[in-house]
């Protein structure tokens, strides 16, 4: 399985914009990077890419394809990501999720995060809710 193969098409089922094959092995490459994902039946069911910088990580994304959603694969890679940046040294988690997706804002307030800010029209036709999470 090529890994950025399967997160591009994933990719292309959950965002607008979606992030393309090149961006996507560029983060990979990235030594700051964290990738989590979970694969079922052989197929890749969803993916996080995260960065940890000093003592701060930031989830950049995070997507399970339709076919395995609320099967609890986001669970599973929110609580494995948010693991590895403990590992990492961080020891506060940041994220920014679009203020009309209340699914992953359910999610994430599952896992203890809060709202700090709203940045106005940060995507095309929506805000972006800013949330934090302390890891410690």
């Amino acid at each position: 399985m090529d890994i950025c193969e399967e997160i591009s098409r994933i990719e292309e089922e959950c965002f607008d914009p979606a992030w393309n094959y090149e961006e996507i092995m560029f983060e990979l490459d990235n030594p700051l990077c964290i990738s989590v994902w979970e694969q079922s039946d052989g197929k890749l069911a969803g993916y996080a890419l995260a960065r940890v910088i000093e003592d701060e990580g930031e989830l950049l994304r995070i997507a399970v394809t339709e076919s395995f959603r609320r099967r609890g694969f986001a669970k599973k890679i929110m609580t494995r990501m948010l693991g590895d940046m403990k590992k990492r040294g961080a020891s506060v988690c940041f994220l920014e999720v679009r203020s009309k997706n209340s699914a992953a804002i359910a999610l994430y307030e599952s896992f203890g995060f809060g709202k700090i800010s709203v940045r106005r029209h940060y995507y095309k036709n929506d805000d972006a809710i800013v949330m934090r999470k302390e890891l410690s």
